[in-house]
Order: structure tokens, then sequence, then C-alpha cells
């Protein structure tokens, strides 16, 4: 069985290491590939050397119809080669539910999905309990309550060719859940989230109306990470696409689901974040 996974970076010096420190060692280096659109940082200059596939473009504004064209058509490529390919931004893992899976590979082999929708969840960074990340360090040694995000339910592994819309958010088939979670690092660090805020917003975007969640202000960005971390904390969700509060998530997210008339994929007119911080099942906390 092989699964190879592709990210697309612009100077990501932060959460890059952490991707291709995960990834590689699920996937091993020679199956995971790092599109880099013309970093300027250093952060993709060693990867080469240490196994990892670069494949280089020029930099240009980003656009995300774009980039996401780009990368369906480069999936939908490689499954010819791949039993398994999987698609994150570098500021998410994609982790099997480790009380029943060892990893990705061992999930794709006894699952054998056609395609998997990842169940969407923020990290967040306990400002008043938790200091700065080291990413050094195991993420969730050092993080442990997360919320759920409609926005990050994403049909990431697939088997089969397909299209995605901006943001590979939905593609042509309804969401099909499994014991997937998506991990999504954007809010794990307060510095590094303002840090990754500032390059986004001042940098050129190939349509005005484009991007708008990155390109606020700090003071809006403050405003809804203080506002999640006063939410009330649900210690014993059994984390479940089946049973417990992100079932019930879930559910509602696929009530909402129905086909675009535009762009001819699934998606929900909605984004919905949990009401609630879920602690981190210790079982995952050795994930990565």
């Amino acid at each position: 069985m092989r699964v190879a996974a592709f990210t697309m970076v612009y100077n990501e010096s932060n959460k890059l290491p952490v991707w291709t420190k995960y990834y590689g060692s699920k996937l091993g280096p020679d199956n995971c590939f790092v599109v880099d659109h013309g970093s300027t940082d250093g952060s993709t200059s060693k990867l080469a050397d240490a196994g990892f596939n670069v494949i280089k473009l020029p930099r240009s504004p980003q656009d995300n119809d774009k980039r996401t064209a780009f990368l369906s058509e480069v999936v939908s490529s490689f499954v010819r080669y791949f039993d398994y390919v999987l698609y994150t931004d570098c500021d998410e893992i994609i982790v099997p539910d480790p009380r029943k899976f060892e990893g990705l590979t061992d999930y794709c082999e006894r699952v054998k999905p056609v395609y998997v929708t990842s169940i969407g969840i923020d990290v967040l960074h306990k400002i008043d309990q938790e200091g700065p990340l080291d990413t050094a360090q195991p993420i969730l040694h050092q993080r442990s309550h997360g919320h759920y995000s409609s926005a990050m339910n994403k049909p990431n592994l697939t088997s089969r060719p397909l299209v995605w819309s901006a943001g590979f958010h939905s593609r042509e088939l309804p969401a099909q859940f499994g014991d997937l979670f998506l991990f999504h690092l954007r809010y794990v660090d307060l510095t590094q989230t303002l840090q990754r805020l500032s390059l986004t917003r001042e940098m050129p975007w190939a349509r005005v109306d484009a991007g708008s969640h990155q390109r606020v202000p700090d003071d809006r960005m403050l405003a809804m990470i203080n506002n999640w971390n006063k939410l009330p904390v649900r210690e014993d969700d059994p984390w479940s696409p089946n049973s417990g509060r992100i079932s019930e998530y879930l559910n509602v997210f696929r009530s909402k689901e129905t086909m675009h008339p535009g762009n001819r994929a699934y998606w929900v007119d909605t984004l919905e974040f949990g009401s609630e911080l879920l602690r981190i099942p210790a079982a995952f906390r050795e994930a990565f």
C-alpha cells in the first residue's frame, strides 16, 4: 500500500517542519511532496537532502481558485501511481483514530475507502494555561484543547481522481466521514498566528474579495481567540463520528450539505464552530 501526501507552501518556517516530521515519519519522505510557491525564507531549502520531493513554482499573487485547480489535477494524476493521495495545507495534520489504527497506511489498508472527509478540529492555545509553542517538541504534549470547525471537514484523502472546490473544502461527491481527524494548527500558538496573519495580510492577492479571513486586523483575530478561550470545556467526549458531541456536529453538517449550483461541488453554506472546547483524548497526545 503506497500513500502520498501533498502540501503547498510559501514561507512556512513554523508549520512546515511539523508537517514534514509527521507525514515523513508516517509515509516516508519519498512519498511526501512539497509544492513551493516561491518561498524566500529558506524553509524548503534542505528538504530534498532529507528525501522529500520539492516542486518549485514561480511566485505569483495568491489565487485560491488557481491553486485548487492545479492541485486537483496533480492529485488526480498521482492516484494512477499511488493507492491513496492526500492533500493538506501545511498547518493540517490528519490523524486516524489511534485507538483503532496504527497510522495512515494502516487505515487505508484496513478500511479501503474510496475517499474520506476528515473531521475538523482547531487546536487552540489556552493562553492563560499554556506557554509559547516549541515546534521541536510534540505539539499535543503542549496543547490540550480543540474545538470543532465545519470549515475543516475536508475530503483530503482519495483513491480516485477528484475536483476540489476552492480551499479544498469540498468536492464533487458528498462528505463521507470516517475515523480521520484533521488537527488544524492555525491557532495553536498566539505569536505564530499573528506572525502568519501579518504575512498573509501584506502579500499580493489575485482578488480583493478572496482570503478575507487571512487579512483581518490583529485585534479582530485576538478577540476571536479570546472568545474561544472563554468557552466551557467538555472533558469526556468520545471523539467519534458515531457518538458524542462531534457526531452531533457532523449530523448537522450532513443535513446542510447541498450541491453548489456554480462549481458543481457539495458544500455547506454556513461556518459552524464548536460551542465548547473539547479536551484532546490521551490516546491522541502521542500522534504529533
